[in-house]
């Protein structure tokens, strides 16, 4: 799956610059890329604007909790088999079904809201349904692009993925906060819908068609246990996959909570909370553009616990925080932790990952991503109970403690060399210079 002329008479040699470029200009790359950017799009503009139009219908801090939480709960039950499902059926056939299934539940909810008809359980079926297609993103949609690149150019394209994933967090944030301002929620989903619409058409122009992998069992059950039994042993991914769910337990509710604290502590309007959470995504998008320019290989493991580590210290003070401009800046340095976060996320998954396995590690992958409900009903718990700046500074703190436990059980992510997974991971080549880390 390399890039050809890379490895030469056994020696690395200096991989080209115009890796970005290179991968932008495979029309398939592309399409899978820019069908991710797409939806990203409509994801955090619904997101915002859900969260907003359910704080301001009903005035509970745990109802709008609950209803994030169900845009993430099918990560968590459907994660590992997607994972395994993506071995034996076409991604692409799998992507426009979780595609068409968010883009008729937008287009649904879009013209309820139109009817003035609109309620909070349709809403949170509504979530539900758009995230059956978060549950293909990483082991379809985000393998399919690894697949494409190759091994060596993996972790330029999952820069790549981040800064889209920052940008259209940033545009989506945005139109969200201005949508429920001026049109109304019904003006972010019927958006939405036009954009899942767009999405549909991008995934019908790729041309590449992926083989079932040999050796499956027909029973889906045993292949996803077995492939998650594979994947425990490895005791660096171990570390990966605890961080991961550190942070969507403790860490990502708190976006739920920045409408909150925003109307509530902050007393801003719809767009200046809109800006709070752009300032966040601009943050990140500078530090995932970094990544895609020098596509580091050395002490990936570090910067992703450390990123979230740093990443939940600025939630604390934001928590604590009664000032819009410190909170601002506050945005600022969390976004860049964030940014470090996720692009070290998917690559760290998929280099540690035998290639055989890499659907499922990233399955599993998407069930601690999944967990992030229970970390909302939790933090929704706290903010009935204590107020959600006290709520979010608790799970905060709780992050934080828990990052470091991790890396003082598994002191490995904290080593400047990527460990290989059974020999597949990104130490590759053959004869002298075999086993060392690929050259810059």
């Amino acid at each position: 799956m390399g890039d050809p002329g890379e490895i030469a008479k056994g020696e690395y040699k200096i991989r080209p610059k115009t890796n970005i470029a290179a991968l932008l200009a495979d029309g398939d790359f592309a399409r899978v890329w820019g069908a991710g950017a797409l939806f990203g799009v409509a994801r955090w503009l619904e997101t915002l604007a859900v969260g907003i139009f359910v704080i301001d219908l009903t005035g509970s801090a745990a109802v709008v909790a609950v209803v994030g939480s169900m845009r993430m709960l099918p990560l968590l039950l459907l994660g590992a088999v997607v994972g395994t499902l993506a071995n034996r059926f076409s991604r692409r056939t799998l992507l426009l079904a979780g595609t068409a299934v968010a883009g008729l539940s937008a287009l649904s909810l879009g013209l309820l809201a139109l009817a003035g008809a609109i309620a909070v359980w349709q809403i949170a079926i509504g979530s539900f349904l758009t995230g059956v297609l978060w549950a293909t993103d990483h082991p379809v949609r985000r393998t399919m692009m690894a697949d494409i690149a190759g091994q060596a150019r993996t972790g330029t394209a999952m820069s790549l993925e981040a800064s889209a994933s920052h940008v259209t967090r940033l545009v989506g944030v945005g139109l969200g906060g201005l949508l429920v301002g001026t049109v109304g929620v019904e003006g972010a989903y019927l958006l939405g819908a036009a954009l899942y619409a767009l999405v549909i058409i991008l995934l019908m122009g790729i041309g590449r068609r992926e083989a079932p992998t040999p050796g499956l069992h027909r029973n889906l059950l045993a292949d996803t246990v077995g492939g998650l039994r594979i994947l425990a042993a490895e005791r660096f991914l171990l570390a990966v996959l605890a961080v991961t769910i550190i942070f969507n337990f403790f860490g990502f509710a708190y976006f739920a909570m920045v409408p909150v604290i925003g109307r509530a502590v902050l007393h801003v309007d719809a767009f200046a909370i809109g800006l709070l959470s752009a300032t966040e995504a601009a943050a990140s998008l500078v530090v995932s553009l970094v990544f895609a320019a020098r596509a580091p290989r050395r002490s990936l493991g570090a910067l992703y616990a450390l990123g979230v580590l740093v990443l939940m210290g600025g939630i604390l003070i934001f928590a604590l925080s009664s000032s819009y401009w410190l909170s601002l800046a506050v945005m600022g340095v969390t976004g860049a932790a964030m940014g470090s976060y996720s692009v070290a996320q998917s690559t760290l998954t998929l280099l540690a990952s035998p290639p055989a396995l890499r659907t499922r590690a990233m399955g599993a992958l998407a069930i601690c991503i999944g967990l992030a409900p229970l970390g909302m009903l939790h933090l929704g718990w706290l903010a009935e109970h204590l107020g959600a700046p006290a709520a979010v500074a608790i799970s905060a703190a709780e992050g934080a403690a828990a990052v470091i436990a991790v890396m003082l059980l598994f002191p490995r992510i904290l080593t400047p060399d990527l460990p290989g997974a059974g020999g597949t991971g990104v130490v590759t080549g053959t004869g002298r210079g075999a086993g060392r880390p690929e050259a810059e």
